[in-house]
């Protein structure tokens, strides 16, 4: 954050009331603990109908480690280059790492990764047959979702507006809709910087950053204190019965993505729109 955002967001906060320069100083350091383990996770052993060996005596099943799973993308990205951005990210839900080729696909797999809507980010699927006047050729598409209610795949070509026409993706999404969605997808869209921004790709990044050190006790605490504001309410307000405000800060992440909080405003950083609504009929 530069200098000139912190000052308006000081000045921003006096008009509200609130002063951070008063805030005590902490004496210690805390350190926040996760729920479980961060970078993979452990499976119940799975029994086959067929084995001969009797587990009858045990009193469990034993548990597996599965470490974090590597990215299956059909094809990696290109090399850095000094105009983009290139990495991955993993999503704490599925411990699964993503590739992302470029700064608006980063933020929207921190999108994609962090909804509730959503159960699996895949990125790079397979080439898909795109019919063109001279004949078919491949092309692969950025993400593909399948949603959590109704299991649809919707795939996510990225693209700035000002490129949009450069390599006739419109005509391209159009001909995976028309010709190649069967088997493969249930929808083609393309996204751009309109609704792929860096804040929404911050509020993201911060919604995955809280998961992966969740405490159910403090997302509890925070839910039944919330359950009593209707209306639209400061987060300032809501955690002040926290006097760790890691801990409340990290409850208020974790409450946006259980989609319990709602964001007055979901395209501004939550940090520069801090006002919630809690969801009562959730």
């Amino acid at each position: 954050m530069t200098r000139i955002r912190q000052v308006i967001r000081y000045l921003s906060e006096l008009e509200r009331g609130f002063d951070r320069t008063l805030l005590p100083l902490p004496a210690e350091t805390n350190f926040l603990k996760a729920d479980g383990p961060l970078s993979g996770r452990y499976h119940t052993f799975t029994v086959d109908g067929d084995d001969e060996d009797d587990y009858a005596g045990l009193v469990d099943l034993p548990q597996v480690w599965q470490p974090t799973l590597e990215p299956t993308p059909s094809r990696w990205y290109p090399a850095r280059t000094k105009g983009h951005s290139r990495g991955t990210i993993t999503s704490p839900k599925t411990r699964k790492a993503i590739t992302f080729s470029s700064t608006y696909e980063m933020n929207l797999a921190y999108m994609l990764c962090s909804s509730r809507q959503i159960s699996l980010v895949e990125d790079q699927p397979s080439a898909v047959p795109v019919i063109q006047e001279d004949g078919t050729e491949k092309h692969t598409i950025d993400y593909r979702t399948t949603m959590v209610d109704s299991g649809n795949r919707i795939v996510v070509a990225v693209r700035p507006t000002w490129l949009l026409d450069k390599d006739g993706l419109p005509y391209t999404i159009d001909s995976i809709n028309r010709h190649s969605l069967d088997g493969y997808a249930d929808e083609a869209i393309i996204l751009t910087e309109r609704e792929i921004t860096n804040d929404r790709g911050w509020n993201g990044k911060s919604i995955l950053r809280a998961l992966r050190h969740a405490d159910i006790d403090d997302n509890d605490r925070l839910r039944n204190y919330a359950s009593k504001f209707h209306g639209t309410v400061c987060l300032g307000s809501l955690t002040s019965i926290f006097n760790d405000k890691a801990k409340a800060e990290n409850a208020v992440w974790c409450l946006v993505h259980d989609e319990i909080l709602l964001p007055v405003r979901p395209d501004l950083k939550l940090i520069d729109a801090p006002f919630v609504r809690f969801k009562h009929n959730h």
